[in-house]
Parts: structure tokens; C-alpha cells; sequence
């Protein structure tokens, strides 16, 4: 079963206020999926997971 994340818990978890993921979603450069049920906005936590593990680094 998905876990599904609010954008509040998004930006804390990627570091980024809530107005700049909505602003990036508006201007089409946000680069996680959307999922929207309703008015609500969510993401599923695995593919923000995967999209933090692409930016490490690698040693």
C-alpha cells in the first residue's frame, strides 16, 4: 500500500517551503508526481524517496 504525503510534509522533507513546490508545479518544473484527490495535493513518500536518492552523490 502507498503512503501518501501532504505538501507540508513534502517541503520538510526536501527542504523547500510549500509556495515554491505549489509555484513549481504551477509553472510545470517540479519534477516529483502528483497525485490530486479532491483539492488536495499528495505524493507518494517511495518516489519522494527516489527522487532524494538520485541527488546523493556518489562515492
Amino acid at each position: 500500500m502507498k503512503r501518501m504525503i501532504d505538501i507540508k510534509e513534502l517541503a520538510s522533507r526536501i527542504g523547500l517551503r510549500p509556495q515554491t513546490i505549489r509555484n513549481k508545479l504551477n509553472c510545470g518544473t517540479f519534477p516529483i508526481k502528483t497525485k490530486k484527490i479532491g483539492r488536495k495535493l499528495l505524493w507518494d513518500i517511495a518516489e519522494v524517496d527516489r527522487f532524494l536518492d538520485a541527488l546523493k552523490p556518489i562515492n
